[in-house]
């Protein structure tokens, strides 16, 4: 029973990693579905610079993270992509808010070095950016 479970986690995890392949590089810039804060983005060559900065630093961290890290990351970014939704058209909005995210992954990564105390220092962390975002 625990080989089966064993093969369904890492084909889980194969089945996500090759998913994040599809979206890693930023937003489809193509894509009919994009909010008008991604058209903006797309729009902008600055904001499209942030954005895929953004994303290889994501994929940089995810390689370095245990599968309940991968996916408490990516759900941070999920939260973070809605919140940047609300900016609408406002320039600023959206600039502030890539820097928020790059002020995160810098504490992120700082969590990810201390080796130590890692699994809690990303626990606080992310908690921490949840009632933040919640206000």
């Amino acid at each position: 029973m625990r080989a089966a479970r064993r093969i369904v986690l890492t084909l889980l995890g194969l089945i996500l990693l090759g998913a994040r392949v599809a979206w890693a590089g930023g937003l489809d810039c193509n894509s009919r579905w994009l909010d008008r804060t991604g058209l903006i983005i797309c729009d902008d060559p600055e904001l499209t610079r942030l954005e895929e900065q953004l994303a290889r630093r994501l994929d940089s961290l995810a390689t370095r993270l245990n599968f309940g890290q991968y996916l408490g990351l990516r759900h941070w970014q999920a939260m973070w992509a809605g919140q940047r939704a609300t900016c609408a058209a406002d320039l600023d909005c959206i600039t502030g808010s890539y820097r928020a995210q790059g002020r995160f992954l810098d504490r992120f990564q700082k969590c990810i070095n201390a080796s130590l105390a890692r699994r809690a220092c990303l626990r606080d962390l992310l908690d921490g950016e949840r009632e933040t975002m919640r206000h």
